[in-house]
This record gives C-alpha cells, structure tokens and sequence, in this order.
C-alpha cells in the first residue's frame, strides 16, 4: 500500500481488500486491526488462550455487497484505526479502536449519505464466551459466527469475549467517553521540535504510543510489559522497562515511579533479581545479570530526572528502594575476581538481554552496566553514608579501569564481546554502545569504536554481509564456536546474531548524536525498512532473510527519547538535584 504521514499518524491508501495490520494494547487486551474493519487477532491479558486470530467485516450498501477494489484510506494512531472507503454513493468511515480500560473492541460506522447498509462482522469460527451490542437493530446468528447491524446511516457497535453482554451494554453507554478519551491521548503529545518532518513526527507518536500502550495496572502491578507478545501472564522485565521508560520522563515521571516499585518486588533476599516480574509480583526467570544493574540505573535516571528523592524510602516486603540499591550492587560485586570485573559462570549461561547466547566469563556489556551502576549507587549513597558511597566509587574506578585493560582491543577499535579463558569472542556487539552513552570510554575510545559501529554494524557501509542495506545490526560478524548460541540466535542474521533491534538501533542514534555524528540513519532506518513492508507498529527485530520478531515491543520505543533529548545529555548529572 501507498504510505504517507500526517499530524502524526501513518497513512496507507489502497484497495479494501489490502491488510493493513495495526496493533493496539491496552490494560486488558490486545487487538490486531486488518485495516479492513476485522482484526487479526483479540487476546485478553492473562487468558490462556487467542479468542480470535482473524475476523471479518462485509459491507453491503442497498443489498450489494462493497467491491474488494474499492478505494480506501487507512489512518492509524495510538490505540485507533480509521478506515475511509471511496463509494459511489459517499464515503463510509469505519472507526476502530480500544478503550483504555475494559476487555471490549469499539467501532464506529459513519455513512456520508444515507442508504440501508448492512455491516456483517464475521467472525470466522463459532467462539464460545462472545457477546456484543449495538446502538442500531442487530442479529447475531452463531451459525454463521456472525453478528448482522442494519442501519441507514451509522452504528456504533461493542464486541468482547471472556465477558457478556452486561460488560458490552456498559462500554457501550459510555462510548463517547471512552472514544474521547484515546483521542485525548492523541491530542496531548507534545511532539519535539526535533521532529520536523512528517515522518519524524509519525515516527516519534508511534514510538510514543509503543510504551504508552505497554503500561499495565493490575491490582498492585504498576509496570510496562515488553510488549503485546509477553501477557499470558503480564510481565515486566528489569532489562526492557529501562530503554522503555526513556521517553516517559518529560510527560509521564509517574508512570517509571510505578515501575520502580514493581520490579522492586522481584528483588530477592539475596540480592538476585530476575529477568521481569509477573502481574501477581513474582520473579520470572531468577538471577539474571544485567537485571540488577538496570533496577540501579533507573532509580538515578528517576532522581536524577525528577529530584524525587522520596523513591529511595518507598518500602517494598519490608526494605526500601534505597536498601535494594545497595542490596543488588552488593551481589553483583560478589562475583567480582581478582580483576574487578563480575564473572559470568558457565558453561551455558544466557542470563542477560542476548539470552539466546552463552556469553560467560566477562562480557563486556554486563561489565559496562555494572560500573555504570557502582557509580550511581555511589552518588545514590552519597548523602546517606559518605564512607559507603565512596567505597562505590573506588570500585568504579578499578572496574572501569579493568574494562579498558581486559576488553578494550586497541587494534580493533571497539570492546570485544566477551573473554572467558582462552576463548574471546571478538566480534562487535552493539550493547557496547553504552560505553559511550554512560561515559565510560574517553574520548579517543569513543570516536574509534562510533567509527566502527558505522563502519561494521551500520549495514549500509558493511560490505562483507551481504543481506544488503537494512540498519544497524545487533552484532557482526557472527558468532563463532559450535555451541555458543542455540534457536533463532544459531542463524546467521536473525534475534540476536545480526538482526536490527530497533531499541539497539534508537540507542546508536543517540551516542552519534551526542558526538556530533550524522544519527539519522541509526535512527529512522528501522521505521523507514517496515513502514513499506507493512510493519506500521514498532518492531521487536527484523532482518531481511529471516522471520520478523513481534509488534509494538515497548523498548522499540526509545526513538521517541532520541527526539526528546536531541539538545540535552539525558545521562549527564543534573547539577540542581544532586548539590
């Protein structure tokens, strides 16, 4: 389909059979719009099953039924779809979208002139649990699976499942509310002047609405799940809720307040954090070694943001944010040797982002996270206990000073991978940027390993891959040895082996930015591959030879905090809060 860009939404033109799929999430579900008036797909957060996978709506006007090569045009943006078909007889609006809260799709049907239309919304398969209700004369026949709305000019019409009839009723007494509502929300993004473009502009609502949509309240879990792939059950992880909540703190600071305190309950006796927590507060994949780092980094970047140093007294299960600060640097730095770096066991260990991979021994990104993380506890503890805080900072220092010496390859430019023995996987792993976002590496380093990022990670200048020019990829070349990957990451551009992560992507666009480097690549890329292959919500990864990961992953989101801190070092310390 033809693709544009206006007031921040992406528009598509074409024919009314044409897919153009466009995921919303809410609080209690996850819908697909087809961009023909079904769906895709319906699921409820937490339900062990997919009600719908694919349902139908057929438009009849006088007892005819609408061509599939009726003129169309698609507008999406945020949790709504709007589909305008081109008739003989006027423009009919289908109006799609999800309310905030409650498990019901909405839509809204508006004729431009009036006739006896028949809107038919097939739904594929009898479905056990559906119900409905509309505001024009209905039927619903189970043979068919199909609900039947007669009207001569429009209808508004509810349909769930997991729930009745009486659920329908109620969203469909407050219908206006509710369509008032996710067009507010539409209405209050402040986009940047950074984003001067339409494109720009279409890219950072979307990249806005991928972490909006992923926020999640259920009784006490107040957290954003990692995307609308990870509800069954709802989970928010320690790893993808940081680069997630980057462009939440200029309008919604609350919003990484909630998440703070939710990953706290994952925390451990111990220290050990897990790689996310459930809706229910319980620890999914224990121990892993990057989480504790991130929980560290997120409370700074709250206070450092926000001057909220309230957080740090908030009580979770008996101790307070501050004590788990201190509490999981504590067990990180137990794993520290002789050289001040934290060892990664193995043989087959994958507990970090790249999990996929058995990066043991030391791993330059984890290395990279926990000094970062030594060093905010130490300006954390600053003002609490001197003698504490200083202890940090010195081991800061000798963890810093180790990086440089064991994973810095001066010959190569870049921080090698990982080490363990005599094994080194020397190969380019994008995480390493963080280096140069945290201010780890100086400046010599920094300029050397942004000159080989560009050149080896940046596929339009790689002239050894041959998948041709499709962003920036997640690690090159591939990973060696027999046993050092399984899955999707065994395949030579895919997941975690030389796929593009957007949110990775977002992240390089930010440190070239910061240096003074042409960022536009790094960050529109993505966006600029999908939009033509009809990806219209940010994507988990993707690469040319391989299946694309899930939609509207929330870390995707970062482009968004690119724009919004184009003009200032978001990692810098704010003078004012710390003094």
């Amino acid at each position: 389909m033809e693709t544009s860009f206006q007031n921040g939404a992406i528009v598509a033109r074409g024919k009314f059979w044409e897919d153009a799929v466009w995921d919303v999430f809410a609080n209690d579900l996850r819908v697909s719009f087809d961009g023909k008036g079904g769906i895709t797909n319906y699921s409820v957060c937490n339900h062990p099953g997919s009600y719908v996978r694919r349902s139908y709506l057929n438009v009849f006007v006088n007892g005819v039924k609408l061509d599939a090569f009726t003129d169309k045009t698609v507008e999406m943006i945020g949790r709504t779809q709007k589909i305008v078909l081109e008739t003989d007889g006027g423009e009919i609006e289908v109006f799609g979208f999800v309310p905030k809260r409650g498990n019901a799709l909405c839509y809204e049907i508006t004729a431009e002139s009036a006739a006896k239309y028949d809107f038919v919304f097939d739904f594929g398969q009898a479905v056990k649990g559906f119900s409905y209700a509309a505001d024009a004369q209905s039927e619903y026949i189970s043979e068919n699976a199909s609900v039947y709305l007669h009207t001569e000019k429009s209808v508004r019409f509810v349909c769930s499942y997991d729930s009745d009839e009486a659920c329908c009723q109620d969203i469909l007494s407050r219908f206006a509310a509710l369509k008032q509502e996710v067009e507010d929300e539409i209405k209050n993004v402040k986009i940047p002047a950074t984003a001067k473009t339409e494109r720009d502009k279409a890219l950072y609502v979307s990249s806005i609405f991928c972490a909006l949509e992923n926020y999640k309240e259920i009784g006490e879990y107040r957290g954003f799940s990692a995307g609308c792939s990870y509800v069954k059950p709802v989970r928010t992880y320690f790893r993808d809720a940081y680069w997630t909540v980057l462009c939440m703190y200029k309008d919604h600071a609350d919003l990484v307040r909630n998440e703070i305190l939710t990953l706290a309950h994952g925390i451990e006796e111990n220290g050990d954090c897990p790689s996310a927590v459930t809706f229910e507060l319980l620890p999914h994949w224990r121990n892993h070694y990057d989480s504790p780092s991130f929980f560290v980094l997120m409370v700074y970047d709250y206070i450092n943001r926000t001057g909220d140093f309230s957080i740090l007294d908030e009580t979770v299960n008996g101790k307070t944010v501050y004590d788990y600060c201190l509490l999981t640097v504590d067990k990180l730095s137990a794993y520290e040797d002789e050289t001040h770096l934290i060892v990664k066991e193995g043989p087959y260990n994958k507990r970090d982002w790249a999990d996929e991979v058995n990066r043991i021994g030391y791993v330059s990104y984890l290395e990279l996270l926990y000094a970062r993380a030594l060093w905010c506890v130490s300006r954390i503890a600053e003002k609490r206990d001197a003698k504490r805080a200083a202890k940090y900072s010195e081991m800061y220092r000798a963890t810093k000073a180790a990086i440089d010496r064991i994973l810095w390859d001066d010959e190569k430019g870049y921080y090698i991978n990982y080490v363990n023995g005599d094994f080194v996987e020397d190969n380019l792993s994008v995480d390493t940027i963080v280096a140069v976002l945290f201010g780890i590496s100086d400046e010599e380093k920094t300029e050397r390993l942004l000159d080989n990022v560009s050149k080896m990670l940046e596929s339009r200048n790689n002239t050894v891959q041959r998948a041709g020019d499709f962003g920036v990829m997640s690690v090159f070349p591939f990973y060696k040895g027999e046993d050092r990957y399984y899955n999707k990451s065994s395949q030579d551009y895919e997941y975690h082996n030389g796929a593009v992560w957007p949110y990775l992507s977002a992240l390089v666009a930010y440190a070239e930015a910061k240096n003074g480097r042409d960022y536009e690549y790094a960050l529109t890329s993505s966006f600029d591959w999908n939009i033509p292959r009809g990806n219209y919500t940010p994507i988990e990864y993707y690469s040319p030879i391989r299946p694309d990961g899930s939609l509207l992953q929330a870390w995707s989101s970062d482009a968004a905090w690119v724009y919004d801190w184009q003009d200032g070092d978001f990692f810098k310390e704010n003078a004012v809060v710390w003094e």
